[in-house]
């Protein structure tokens, strides 16, 4: 038997979406700390929604290491991991945390010539896959998640195929205050969990 895959939840941008991903069984939840962002959560946002949640690990995602500040980001949001992507990682300063290494498919040969010695990388999540290969095998170590962006048949096919640890979703914003739709994580998250 295969164990439970690894759901990785970005982009979290309210409480509905934290809680939902969470109750769900999400082991890690996202947060995008760049003011820039329109999906910026700031840090009093954050302390608000995370106060309701207990479990998954929480991730600050850093869209432009130059525009953040990581000793303001460690003090004031204090995550588990953070979020880069392959094409920033070089901007980003020593530091300690586990990372989430995002890279599109494209790029995975590039993965091999990241200096283990200054980045502890966790994770490798993988966009843009596509499906086209007859033979795409992740094998590697840091355990890889592949990025949902459409609906899939079946995920556990897919991750069984691929041989990928787990997946990771976005979240979305409410319609309203309170009000949300959850058609993008449901089935997934359903799927997963029978």
């Amino acid at each position: 038997m295969n164990p439970k895959p690894i759901i990785y939840v970005s982009r979290i941008t309210n409480l509905s979406d934290a809680r939902y991903c969470a109750g769900m069984g999400a082991d890690m939840l996202g947060f995008v700390v760049d003011p820039d962002s329109p999906d910026y959560v700031s840090p009093a946002q954050y302390q608000a929604l995370v106060g309701w949640v207990s479990g998954p690990l929480r991730v600050a995602e850093i869209i432009s290491p130059s525009k953040v500040s990581l000793p303001d980001v460690i003090n004031h949001y204090a995550p588990d991991l953070l979020h880069v992507a392959l094409s920033s990682l070089n901007q980003l300063p020593d530091q300690d945390l586990p990372l989430v290494l995002e890279l599109p498919f494209t790029d995975m040969p590039h993965a091999n010539a990241i200096d283990p010695s200054r980045f502890k990388i966790e994770y490798l999540l993988i966009t843009n896959l596509t499906l086209t290969s007859k033979h795409i095998t992740f094998l590697s170590a840091p355990p890889v998640l592949v990025a949902i962006e459409n609906p899939i048949a079946s995920i556990a096919d897919l991750l069984q195929k691929i041989h990928a640890r787990g997946i990771a979703l976005h979240g979305s914003r409410e319609l309203t205050t309170g009000l949300k739709d959850y058609d993008h994580l449901s089935g997934i998250l359903e799927e997963l969990n029978d």
